[in-house]
């Protein structure tokens, strides 16, 4: 991971699907004792491999793929990064919010728990019911293997068709229709295979939450 500052803070940025212009944002490392974690995929919960659904360049005639797959320490992202015919490229999977064992209002972010990882960059998207096509709020990590971060929604960037979105009001739980882990070729500087091998993603909230 990228650190700045101290071990506590890693260099985070937000970018649309394939040809993003960058802002940065914030994905801690999870710090024990100071949050409470709710399991919502992985773990004593069910990954739904069926529900998910893979969302790639090939919408636009690019020719990466993705998906999602079980594995003995809960699910791999995986697939090919090919930029070639678009000179950039996407590649992720998403889920309807309805499939989680309870709704995103009950948590203030997120917390993904990293088996393993290649060493390249990943994207968690959030994207709005009736949002416009396009348009999502994300936030971009480089993990290590063994290691759990947290995302809070509050630090989720507004992003329009591959550009910062500053006149986008701020990310609310109650309106996210899908989550997504997805990966961009940076402008061809990533391609090639990939894998991210996650344990588990779950709700960050305050003491008040009970699994």
């Amino acid at each position: 991971m990228r650190v700045v500052g101290s071990l506590r803070r890693v260099a985070a940025v937000a970018a649309a699907t394939a040809v993003a212009t960058t802002c940065t944002t914030a994905m801690a490392e999870t710090r024990p004792g100071t949050a409470v974690f709710v399991p919502l995929l992985g773990g004593p919960q069910s990954w739904r491999f069926d529900q998910w659904k893979a969302i790639t360049d090939a919408v636009r005639g690019g020719v990466s793929t993705a998906r999602l797959v079980p594995s003995d320490s809960g699910a791999k992202f995986q697939g090919n990064l090919d930029p070639s015919k678009l000179k950039a490229g996407f590649a992720g999977v998403n889920l309807d919010v309805g499939e989680l064992p309870r709704p995103l209002t009950d948590f203030v972010g997120l917390k993904l728990d990293v088996a393993n990882s290649d060493g390249r960059e990943y994207t968690v998207l959030l994207k709005v019911r009736g949002g416009e096509a396009g348009s999502s709020y994300q936030v971009r990590f480089t993990p290590e293997p063994n290691q759990s971060m947290e995302a809070p929604f509050a630090t989720f960037a507004a992003f329009r068709r591959g550009r910062p979105d500053p006149s986008a009001p701020q990310l609310r739980a109650a309106d996210v229709g899908t989550i997504a882990v997805q990966i961009a070729s940076n402008f061809e500087e990533q391609s090639g295979d990939y894998e991210l091998e996650l344990r588990g993603i779950s709700g960050l909230g305050g003491p008040e939450i009970h699994s």
